[in-house]
């Protein structure tokens, strides 16, 4: 960023009084002037609010009902954002995209989602033996409503994708770039896993050289990105960890007894798994991957979640000691009646919204996705106003949507 274009006198206060304003404010005051858009789309400053991001959680969590082999998409993708006094429920905040979708996985502002491509029973009004669709994979901002869709090509893509953008470049390339993770079991032997991974940077994907070995079913809308890792939550306590850089697959043992009450999570860049026996609550961190070796973070008892916000503490049971997510040291789970989350750090109580706005999604062990509505994943994607025939084509081609030329990426 030049000097000239500063707008500000004091860049530090200028940053310190900006960063307070929300990545929608923000992108509004882009419009003030060229000096105001040159310094809100600084590196230096996006970074700031990348950081600040990581600190504070959560914009919100999307949910939907999940069930393995088959998409509900009968089934509206449920938004709840989290706000400090009230959440609301959105149900529309997909509609942007050409189609139904199945929501996958998030990363500092992007979102993936997948098409449709199981086929669905009468239980779900759809027609029974329908054939299965074409797999089409879709990166959005729901903030901006960009998108871009990506057809597989030269290899087989699972139904099971993980995202991970970098938002200030990747290795020496320090333009924002994409990568996508899928996983199959294979067909042959159900104890053998491949993966294929697409590079925004190549604009292809490959097929990876490495398979593993995991005796155990994954769990495919429990999965998380961390670092350099991707991860699945398997059967029989233990983890499926894949090395987006290199190329290595492990399988990990979690560590403590076995629970029903489960979930992994990312907090302060370190991978958390976190359990529930009986009435206590444990959060365990995995910072290396090498050695496998965790590290018990906290240990709450259900009485010490609920003294602060609960005085007869007698209705203070969680619902089938369901976890659904958990995201910088926020815990979220269905409590009475309510939808809470939990902050370890202030060991603050705060509910959510009803259960009962959620109708069953909560008791479908549904897909819950934590998103962070982050500014350095605006401008990324662009229409491209030079398709003439873009209406005549069919929207989910990626060919008709290109990455913008201010921040290409492949």
């Amino acid at each position: 960023m030049e000097e000239a274009n500063i707008p500000f006198f004091h860049v530090d206060i200028a940053s310190e009084v900006l960063s307070q304003l929300s990545a929608k404010d923000l992108s509004s005051s882009k419009c003030v002037s060229k000096g105001w858009n040159s310094f809100i789309s600084s590196p230096s400053f996006l970074l700031i609010l990348s950081k600040q991001v990581e600190r504070e959680g959560p914009s919100g969590l999307f949910f939907q009902m999940f069930k393995d082999n088959v998409d509900c998409v009968s089934r509206p993708i449920t938004y709840i954002p989290i706000h400090k006094n009230k959440s609301f429920i959105q149900n529309n905040i997909l509609n942007f995209l050409p189609e139904e979708v199945v929501i996958m996985s998030s990363c500092n502002g992007l979102l993936c989602c997948r098409s449709c491509i199981h086929p669905i029973g009468d239980i779900y009004r759809r027609v029974r033996n329908r054939e299965a669709r074409e797999l089409v994979i879709y990166i959005c901002n729901p903030m901006t409503k960009e998108w871009i869709a990506l057809k597989p090509e030269g290899c087989v893509v699972g139904d099971s994708i993980g995202l991970a953008f970098y938002p200030f470049g990747y290795s020496l390339n320090t333009r924002p770039i994409f990568k996508l993770v899928s996983i199959q079991q294979s067909k042959v032997d159900p104890h053998l896993y491949s993966f294929a991974v697409y590079s925004s940077q190549k604009g292809s994907w490959t097929t990876s050289k490495e398979v593993c070995h995991c005796r155990y079913q994954i769990y495919k809308n429990n999965k998380v990105f961390v670092g350099k890792m991707f991860n699945w939550l398997t059967q029989n306590h233990h983890i499926l960890s894949f090395d987006v850089e290199r190329e290595l697959s492990k399988v990990i043992k979690l560590p403590g007894e076995a629970s029903s009450s489960l979930t992994l999570g990312c907090s302060e860049g370190y991978l958390h798994y976190v359990c529930v026996h009986g009435e206590d609550f444990s959060v365990w961190m995995l910072k290396d991957y090498a050695s496998s070796k965790w590290e018990l973070k906290y240990q709450v008892t259900l009485v010490d979640i609920c003294q602060e916000s609960y005085t007869d503490l007698t209705h203070c049971n969680v619902k089938r000691r369901l976890l659904l997510a958990f995201h910088e040291d926020l815990l979220f789970m269905p409590m009475d009646r309510c939808l809470f989350s939990y902050n370890f750090r202030s060991w603050k109580l705060q509910q959510l919204c009803y259960i009962s706005m959620l109708q069953d999604l909560i008791l479908s062990n549904p897909t819950v996705i934590p998103y962070s509505i982050s500014l350095t994943a605006a401008g990324v994607f662009k229409e491209d106003q030079s398709d003439e025939n873009k209406s005549s084509e069919d929207p989910r081609d990626v060919s008709s949507l290109k990455i913008s030329k201010r921040k290409r990426t492949c």
